[in-house]
C-alpha cells in the first residue's frame, strides 16, 4: 500500500458556496468576464452576473416544484451557460445529470441478469435517474421530446437550453419554452440565497451530481457525487496545480502566469470536466473558453488566438492533432501545462506533440481518475519531470494498493500485478471492499508503483487478451499504431479463432495509404511474437 505524503483540509460546504465564496475573489475580479463562448467571444459573463443568474434559475426550479433531490437532466452540446446551470441546480439542492448529446432512441441489445433488455439510451437515463426536468439543445429537441413522451414527462417540463439572446426557430418555440422562462425576476431574488452546508455529515450525505459510467457489462450505472466529493477533489487538484518547486523553471512559469493569467479551453463535453471548468477555474480566476462542438482545426486555432495556458486533452485528440498539416502555423507557446487523461498515452505520442507545438521545457503528462472517484486521483505538479509513462502520484489524502490475483499471470505486462481487482460501475457492494479497516474502490487497472511512489497503468483487466497463456495489453498496441501518420484511430481486441484468442486490430485510416500488411509488419518488428496481430486487421 502507498499513501499520499500530502494532506489538505477539506472544507465542509456545498458546491455553489465553495465556488462563490473563494477567498481570492475581489469586486474587481467578479466584474471581469470569466467565461466565454469560444465561437463568439463577445458572448461572455462575469461571476457577478453568474451569481444573480444562479439565484434566478435556482428560485425558478423551486417554483416548478423541485425540492431537494429533484433531478434535472441536460441533453445538449456544450453551451456557455453550462456552469450557471450546474451551480443553479446545486444551489437548490437538486441533482444534476447529463446525457451524451449523441444519445439516441435507437434500441440497444444488452444482457443483464441473463435477460435481454431492449432499452433506449436516453429513455434509460431519464427513467433510471428519475429526472423531472429536461434541458435540451436545439439539435436534440426531436429526440428529447420523443424520449420524454415515452418516459411520461410532459412537454412543459422540457426546456430549450440556449443563450438568452439566441435566435430560435419558431417551430421549436412552439413545442418547448427556453430555459430562461424558468428564471425568476432579478428583483425577486435580491434578498434570497441558497441554504449553505456546514457539516461534513450533510456534505457527504447530499448528492449534487449523478454521473453515468459506461459499464463493463449490462447498462450504465449512475454514480452519486456528493457535495463533499466535489469540494474534496477540487481542493486536492488545486493543491497539486499550485505546487511550485523553487527551481528556475517553476519560478519562471509562475512569473509568466502572474502576467498573463490562467486561460483554459474547454473542447470536450463540459459534464466530463465539471471539477476543472466549473469549480477550479473560478478559484484560479482562469478565463474559460467553451467550444460548442469539437473540430481539431478550431481546437488548435482557439489555443493560438486565446493564448491558452492549460491544455486538457485525451490521447485520441492528441493523435489527430499530431497528424495536422503545417502545425507550425499555430502558435501554442503560451501553454504552460498539458494534461492527458481518459486512456493510456504513448510516450512517443506525447514527445511528438511537444516537438510539433510546445515551447521547450513544457512536457505532456498524464493523470488518472474514474467517474467513481469524482475526477482525478493521480497526476503531477506542473514542474515535475517525467518521461511520460507514469500517471503521477496520488492526490493528497488518498491511498492505493496493489492486489495480486492468484489466477492471473501478469509477467511481461506489469512488473507487480493488478491494481485492486475489477474495474467498472458494478453494484456498490461489488465495487467497494473492506480491508485493513479501510474501504477501497476496486479499479481493475493493470499497473504497478515505482520507488518514487508514482503509479503506472498498463491496461484494464477486462481488456487483456490471453494468447497461449500469455497476457497482451491492447492499449500498448493501440498507442503504437496511432503513431503512424495514416492512422486516424485504432482499437485492438481479442478474436476467438479455433478455441484460442488472438489480437485483432480495427483501423480507421486517414488517407487510405497504409495497408494491412504494413500494419502487421509494424507490430511484428517492435513487439514479441505473441503480441502480433495474428487475429488479422
Amino acid at each position: 500500500m502507498i499513501e499520499s505524503k500530502h494532506k489538505v483540509n477539506i472544507p465542509c460546504t456545498n458546491t455553489t458556496s465553495f465556488v462563490f465564496s473563494a477567498g481570492n475573489q475581489t469586486p474587481s475580479s467578479q466584474e471581469s468576464p470569466q467565461y466565454f463562448d469560444a465561437d463568439v467571444p463577445s458572448r461572455c459573463f462575469t461571476m457577478a452576473q453568474a451569481k444573480v443568474w444562479v439565484k434566478q434559475f435556482a428560485k425558478g426550479l423551486e417554483s416548478l416544484g423541485l425540492g431537494p433531490n429533484g433531478k434535472v437532466l441536460l441533453f445538449s452540446e456544450n453551451r456557455l451557460y453550462f456552469p450557471v446551470l450546474l451551480w443553479g441546480v446545486s444551489a437548490v439542492r437538486c441533482i444534476f445529470t447529463a446525457a451524451s448529446p449523441s444519445a439516441s432512441i435507437q434500441i440497444l441489445h444488452m444482457s443483464f441478469n441473463k435477460l435481454t433488455l431492449h432499452m433506449k439510451e436516453l429513455n434509460y437515463q431519464i427513467q433510471d435517474s428519475d429526472a423531472k426536468v429536461l434541458l435540451v439543445g436545439q439539435k436534440q429537441v426531436p429526440v428529447a421530446l420523443e424520449a420524454a413522451r415515452k418516459s411520461h414527462i410532459k412537454n412543459k417540463n422540457v426546456f430549450l437550453f440556449c443563450h438568452p439572446e439566441e435566435e430560435v426557430p419558431a417551430e421549436i418555440l412552439a413545442q418547448i419554452a427556453p430555459w430562461t422562462s424558468i428564471w425568476r425576476p432579478a428583483e425577486e431574488v435580491q434578498s434570497w440565497s441558497w441554504r449553505k452546508i456546514d457539516t461534513r455529515e450533510e456534505a457527504e450525505g447530499t448528492t449534487v451530481i449523478l454521473n453515468y459510467s459506461s459499464g463493463t457489462t449490462g447498462l450504465p450505472k449512475g454514480v452519486k457525487i456528493s457535495h463533499y466529493n466535489i469540494v474534496a477533489n477540487c481542493t486536492q487538484l488545486l493543491y497539486k496545480l499550485l505546487v511550485a518547486p523553487e527551481i528556475p523553471k517553476g519560478i519562471e512559469r509562475k512569473e509568466r502566469l502572474a502576467t498573463s493569467g490562467e486561460r483554459w479551453l474547454a473542447p470536450l463535453p463540459m459534464n466530463h470536466g465539471q471539477a476543472y471548468y466549473c469549480v477550479n477555474a473560478v478559484i484560479l480566476q482562469a478565463k474559460v473558453f467553451i467550444m460548442k462542438s469539437f473540430s481539431v482545426q478550431k481546437y488548435l486555432l482557439y489555443m493560438d488566438i486565446y493564448h491558452i495556458t492549460f491544455m486538457a486533452t485525451v490521447p485520441a485528440i492528441m493523435a489527430t492533432t499530431s497528424k495536422q498539416q503545417n502545425p507550425s502555423i499555430y502558435n501554442l507557446r503560451t501553454i504552460e501545462t498539458v494534461l492527458s487523461g481518459s486512456a493510456p498515452l504513448s510516450p512517443d505520442l506525447g514527445r511528438l506533440i511537444e516537438n510539433l507545438y510546445l515551447r521547450p521545457g513544457v512536457s505532456v503528462k498524464q493523470g488518472w481518475g474514474m467517474t467513481e472517484t469524482t475526477c482525478s486521483i493521480t497526476g503531477f505538479a506542473p514542474d515535475i519531470e517525467d518521461d511520460g509513462r507514469s500517471i503521477g502520484w496520488l492526490n493528497p489524502n488518498c491511498a492505493a494498493r496493489i492486489e495480486q490475483l492468484d489466477d492471473r499471470d501478469f509477467s511481461g505486462v506489469a512488473p507487480q500485478g493488478a491494481l485492486l481487482g475489477r474495474f467498472g460501475p458494478q453494484e456498490t457492494e461489488e465495487a467497494i471492499v473492506e480491508a485493513g479497516g479501510l474501504r477501497w474502490l476496486r479499479t481493475g487497472d493493470i499497473g504497478y508503483i515505482d520507488d518514487r511512489g508514482c503509479i503506472y497503468i498498463v491496461d484494464r483487466l477486462k481488456d487483456l487478451i490471453k494468447v497461449k497463456g500469455l497476457q497482451v495489453a491492447p492499449a500498448e498496441l493501440e498507442q503504437y499504431l496511432l503513431t503512424h501518420p495514416d492512422m486516424a484511430d485504432a482499437a485492438v481486441v481479442g478474436a476467438k479463432i479455433g478455441g484460442g484468442e488472438y489480437p485483432r486490430a480495427f483501423i480507421v485510416r486517414k488517407g487510405k495509404v497504409v495497408t494491412k500488411k504494413e500494419i502487421q509488419e509494424m507490430i511484428k518488428l517492435h513487439f514479441a511474437s505473441h503480441k502480433c496481430l495474428t487475429g488479422s486487421v
